[in-house]
């Protein structure tokens, strides 16, 4: 996924919002990227509760650890990553 230099520098923007641990950033990132995680973590697990599980405890997670300063942009490629990491375990 290629981003251009203004999606790019927006989120970048979100990732510094994250950082200082601003809520509504990190509601706007859960509501943009939610549904696609769903969709790519039932496609895994082939069980609609456990992915919507799955998505739940790994926003949570993302949000009790605040590491966001090791997401680089495009933002969706780490969330990605990191969810095909979880449901591969599973």
């Amino acid at each position: 996924m290629q981003l251009n230099e203004e999606e790019y520098h927006e989120e970048k923007r979100l990732l510094i919002e994250l950082e200082n641990r601003n809520v509504k950033a990190f509601m706007r990132l859960y509501k943009e990227y939610k549904d696609d995680l769903l969709i790519f973590a039932f496609s895994h697990l082939n069980d609609k509760k456990r992915a919507v599980e799955t998505v739940e405890e790994f926003f949570e997670d993302l949000w009790s650890t605040a590491r966001f300063t090791e997401i680089s942009p495009p933002i969706y490629k780490y969330l990605l990553q990191q969810l095909r990491s979880i449901c591969d375990r599973q």
